[in-house]
């Protein structure tokens, strides 16, 4: 007995939406398997990546010394928990956190450290089939462990940045920001610390940080005063020594009232007396001096101090300002007394006074010098551009080291940072930030020292927030060079 034409045209129907079923299956598993797979296995949310992240044996950070300043340890289950035996360090250290991502030196070099970096997509492939966790390579950082903490204990708590640096190798040796967080605890601490705004402890203020320059802006309109002439063949004594009129006048920015930060000698001031005791009216009058708004603008510029530093993976920033118009403008004179729009960050500054300590030349930044990976015992040395930036003729800073020599002899507030076995060289300086004039001092100097024939010169570069006493950071300066030194 044959099928009826309607039972041969259900079944056909049937056979028909069976077909589209399976191909609407292959086609959906073409899709998730081969077109989406990368997505999906990147999400986030993935559990099998979470897994996986958790059974990475990530390398160690050890600072230059290698004293561990952050290490991976295995739990009984196999997973891996991220240690931070020196939570001091975390303004350089960094992060590395499951739900909230990796900072500082954690993320800079997390390729190396999660032992990616080399492997190609073949190794990768390989690995995950056969479900083999890769060993990450360890990284050893400029950052001097002592010196670091230095810094963090002559802080005392207070808001506030540091920066210090090698000013030959451009080393980093410390990295602080204050307040800070632990990175033991940060996952269980992030809501308050992200909801914490007044003090900002994720926000690192030493790169990122910027902050009115006040006082400390002297150097640069210094730099640029030195800078006009054309012939400082005499170390700079003819600008140095030319007196100043009305050297301890005040200046008035708005509704601030400037005045020197020292007690200078004498009635008659020259600029040198001027520069050591943050005198401001002969700064705030360069351009009667022959200085002009143009040869400024370009000075700031080459100082880097219109653009973020270059710090590998760190995230920088610089203010975003045009240059103001007439000279005589009231712009112009905030920016000179540096009460204006230009704000600066403390590793700005640090560059800038590496290059005066250095001749004129300033070298790259840089935080981290070596990695080597699982199994290898010789440390290979991080490639990269080492060429020292031009930014002060040689003359100009030569003569700019005179000036902040002998600004560290005459203010009590800047000698505040000597120490025994180094030379130093500094200046100190107030600025007032905020509607509410928050005060701020600074130190900016670097200390030189020769034992052994074995010269040594380290930069600070020190942001005390709330304080109006300039000798405050002085004396963090003076920790961390008493620090560098006895390494």
């Amino acid at each position: 007995m044959s099928d009826s034409p309607i039972h041969s045209r259900d079944l056909g129907r049937m056979t028909l939406a069976l077909l589209i079923a399976f191909a609407l299956i292959a086609t959906g598993a073409a899709y998730w398997g081969v077109i989406a797979a990368e997505g999906l296995r990147t999400r986030d949310d993935n559990a099998r990546n979470v897994l996986a992240e958790q059974r990475i044996a990530r390398g160690a950070i050890l600072d230059r010394t290698g004293e561990p300043l952050a290490l991976s340890e295995q739990g009984a289950t196999g997973v891996y928990v991220r240690r931070y035996p020196h939570p001091a360090a975390a303004s350089a250290v960094g992060y590395y956190s499951l739900t909230y991502g990796v900072a500082g030196i954690e993320a800079a070099y997390d390729a190396a450290l999660r032992g990616d970096e080399g492997r190609d997509k073949a190794d990768i492939l390989l690995d995950e089939l056969l479900h083999r966790s890769p060993a990450g390579s360890d990284v050893r950082a400029t950052l001097d462990l002592g010196v670091q903490e230095a810094v963090v204990a002559a802080l005392e708590g207070r808001a506030g940045a540091a920066v210090v640096l090698d000013a030959a190798a451009g080393d980093v040796l410390a990295l602080v920001s204050l307040p800070g967080y632990d990175p033991n605890t940060l996952d269980a601490q992030w809501d308050a610390l992200a909801a914490d705004r007044a003090a900002s402890p994720l926000l690192n203020r030493a790169t990122a940080g910027l902050y009115q320059p006040g006082g400390a802006f002297q150097t640069v309109v210094l730099a640029a005063l030195l800078g006009a002439q054309t012939d400082l063949s005499d170390g700079g004594e003819r600008l140095l020594s030319r007196t100043v009129e009305d050297g301890r006048a005040p200046v008035v920015v708005g509704d601030l009232t400037l005045g020197c930060t020292g007690d200078p000698p004498g009635d008659v001031l020259t600029l040198a007396n001027a520069y050591a005791y943050g005198c401001p009216a002969p700064f705030v009058a360069a351009f009667e001096a022959g200085l002009t708004g143009d040869f400024l603008w370009e000075r700031l510029r080459v100082l880097g101090l219109l653009d973020a530093s270059a710090l590998a993976g760190f995230q920088t920033a610089a203010a975003r300002i045009t240059q103001p118009g007439s000279a005589a403008s009231e712009a112009w004179a905030a920016l000179l007394a540096g009460q204006g729009a230009l704000t600066v960050s403390p590793l700005q500054v640090a560059q800038l006074a590496a290059a005066i300590a250095n001749g004129g030349s300033a070298a790259p930044l840089r935080l981290v010098d070596a990695v080597h990976g699982p199994g290898v015992s010789d440390w290979q040395a991080v490639a990269g551009m080492r060429q020292p930036v031009a930014m002060l003729r040689a003359e100009v800073a030569r003569a700019l080291e005179r000036a902040m020599g002998y600004a560290a002899e005459a203010n009590a507030a800047t000698q505040q940072a000597q120490g025994d076995g180094y030379t130093l060289y500094g200046h100190s300086a107030l600025a007032y930030a905020g509607p509410d004039e928050t005060p701020y001092a600074w130190f900016v100097g670097f200390a030189r020292s020769s034992e052994g024939g074995h010269a040594q010169t380290m930069v600070a570069v020190v942001v005390v927030e709330g304080e109006r006493d300039p000798a405050a950071a002085a004396r963090v300066a003076g920790a961390a060079f008493a620090a560098a030194h006895a390494r």
